[in-house]
């Protein structure tokens, strides 16, 4: 099993979402370090949101947030979270895995 795929799997990851990059960096408080995890989502994908209607991306933004520890070390998740317009011509975020 791949590194990504464990990670997916850890964090109930499903398409069309999937870990794009994993990067176990030195932390800026000395002597720790930090996992950053990537997400992103397969390019044509779907999305259901408030109204109960699925539709594909209209834009993304950049989040980050952090995440329970991954044993001592911080865990951050990083993705290019979409957003759709739905059929009123409405915007809304599509809520992160």
């Amino acid at each position: 099993m791949k590194n990504k795929e464990l990670f997916a799997m850890a964090l109930g990851i499903n398409t069309p979402w999937f870990i794009e990059k994993i990067e176990f960096t030195e932390s800026e408080l000395k002597g720790t370090k930090e996992l950053h995890l990537f997400l992103d989502f397969k390019t044509g994908s779907s999305f259901r949101v408030s109204d109960g209607n699925n539709y594909t991306a209209y834009d993304t933004r950049e989040k980050t947030w952090r995440h329970l520890d991954f044993f001592q070390h911080r865990c951050y998740l990083h993705a290019k979270v979409p957003r759709v317009k739905k059929s009123d011509g409405k915007v809304e975020q599509v809520e992160v895995p």
